[in-house]
């Protein structure tokens, strides 16, 4: 019997068979609820300029240069330019009582991409499940 706490968040999954969560997302005190898609080859979380517009962020390119630089490579190993966005919090609600995490967050430079939850919210936990037969939910084991 597992005896450990966990989070269990809803899934849904398009007719591409992509995996889809939606979180609550703080970022410098502002409080959006984000629809991620799931992304297990991704080492990061990556916000939308769409989420970033809607959480009151210019997402023009003067804006964003002034943003700490990342570069990391997309699926295809092709280099990219990111920023860094800095520690978000994740939470299960929007009454922030039921947090899930905290971990930095990027954006891309200069393309309107997805919002991504990758591994480096996964790897804060002892485990994830991800149940895709009847509900589908994923669980992350605290």
């Amino acid at each position: 019997m597992n005896t450990r706490e966990a989070i269990r968040r809803k899934l849904t999954v398009d007719s591409n068979s992509q995996w889809f969560v939606t979180i609550w997302v703080e970022l410098q005190g502002k409080l959006e609820e984000v629809r991620f898609k799931i992304d297990t080859g991704c080492n990061a979380v990556v916000l939308s300029h769409n989420t970033l517009k809607m959480m009151g962020f210019s997402v023009n390119n003067a804006d964003l240069a002034k943003l700490p630089q990342e570069t990391g490579r997309l699926a295809s190993g092709e280099k990219s330019e990111f920023r860094s966005l800095g520690e978000i919090s994740l939470h299960s609600n929007k009454n922030r009582t039921d947090h899930i995490c905290d971990v930095t967050a990027i954006c891309h430079s200069t393309r309107k991409t997805n919002d991504l939850l990758g591994t480096a919210v996964f790897k804060q936990f002892f485990g994830v499940d991800f149940n895709l037969k009847g509900e589908k939910y994923m669980e992350l084991h605290k």
